[in-house]
């Protein structure tokens, strides 16, 4: 048994993280990290929390200091690109080491993206439609063709199904710390951080017909060698 701790905080105004030495296409994401965060939902639909009460959180068990940079877009990280996705896990830790880097931590990422005030979606604590790109009509996915040994087949497939945007396109998206389309867009591999998970490799953030995807709720069934039409990822790297 762990000792549980808990206290009602009503969070005040936060500084803005001090400039840190990263490169210019990332940003500094430095803060603690509560494992564990209850809130006051104010608005149930369908069983989903679309507003919290502001301010009113409570912190539980684990905390963890981040200090970390995290590139500012999603993969290939940079402004106007549409991000890439039907990557694994694998291939995005691949691909992040290629450029001295690494894929970030589902704790470095849910910092990254609730800012030092906790918030349950980038922009504050109840859900815009329209700020994020979350709110796109589901399309059906054909198995074998998304699936198929012949890459052309899944090219075609991949294409007929992708509503994303290219990078930045939602300013109000972004977080605290300057992360843009953490909610939204294209689902995101991290690194799992919790030890309840079967695998080492975990999504975050939702896609762009996941209309209540926050900062919160981790899609932690996934194996690091599957691959999807609407999942990609973003680096991080350690700082000097």
């Amino acid at each position: 048994m762990f000792e549980l701790l808990l206290s009602w905080v009503w969070l005040a105004a936060a500084p803005k993280a001090a400039d840190a030495p990263c490169p210019a296409d990332m940003v500094m994401v430095e803060g603690t990290h509560p494992e564990q965060l209850q809130r006051l939902c104010t608005d149930v639909r369908k069983g989903k929390c679309w507003a919290f009460f502001p301010g009113l959180m409570a912190q539980e068990a684990r905390f963890t200091n981040v200090r970390t940079c995290m590139d500012r877009y999603e993969w290939p990280n940079q402004e106007g690109a549409r991000p890439e996705v039907m990557m694994t896990f694998l291939e995005a830790e691949k691909m992040c080491a290629g450029r001295g880097k690494r894929l970030c931590t589902e704790f470095e990422w849910e910092l990254a993206c609730e800012g030092p005030k906790h918030l349950p979606w980038p922009y504050g604590w109840a859900q815009r439609e329209g700020v994020c790109h979350n709110d796109k009509s589901y399309r059906h996915y054909r198995f074998d063709d998304l699936h198929s040994p012949d890459k052309r087949k899944r090219d075609r497939e991949t294409a007929r199904l992708w509503q994303g945007a290219p990078s930045g396109s939602y300013p109000g998206c972004t977080s605290a710390f300057g992360v843009e389309d953490l909610v939204g867009n294209v689902e995101e591999w991290v690194a799992t951080s919790r030890e309840e998970w079967p695998y080492r490799s975990s999504l975050k953030g939702g896609f762009w017909a996941k209309a209540w995807s926050g900062c919160r709720g981790t899609n932690e069934s996934h194996s690091p060698q599957f691959r999807f039409y609407e999942i990609g990822f973003r680096c991080c790297q350690d700082p000097p």
